[in-house]
């Protein structure tokens, strides 16, 4: 995977950005909210914006990175995660996150109870 571990930041920093020029206009202008009060509306909504961007970035990257890690196919991640295979297409050796944000976190933890049931078995192959 030719992601760096920065795209969940970089992700987030964009999403806030946006967040708050938009929050901003909007308090000031159909609001009337004085310049300091849009300020702070906008700095707390970009706020909120970064973290839910931010965990979806993370959350997208470690699913991926763990797909890449063991070259799992759809038919093993329907099986993982108890999924339809049809959820997850796999174009070019890359997974298609299709499925919605609001289930990538059971995703996320059932691959990685399976990454974990990997290392466990590895180390006792290696004792």
């Amino acid at each position: 995977m030719k992601q760096t571990k920065y795209f969940p930041v970089v992700y987030g920093v964009i999403s806030a950005l946006i967040a708050f020029i938009a929050v901003f206009f909007i308090a000031q202008r159909t609001f009337h909210f004085s310049v300091s009060m849009a300020i702070l509306s906008a700095g707390i909504f970009a706020a909120f914006f970064y973290v839910l961007s931010y965990f979806r970035g993370h959350a997208s990257y470690e699913i991926k990175a763990i797909v890449a890690k063991y070259h799992l196919t759809d038919e093993e991640l329907a099986k993982i995660t108890g999924m339809k295979a049809s959820d997850f297409p796999i174009y070019h050796n890359k997974l298609q996150l299709i499925i919605p944000k609001r289930q990538w976190p059971k995703v996320l933890n059932a691959l990685q109870e399976y990454d974990q049931q990997h290392q466990i078995s590895n180390e006792k192959e290696r004792k």
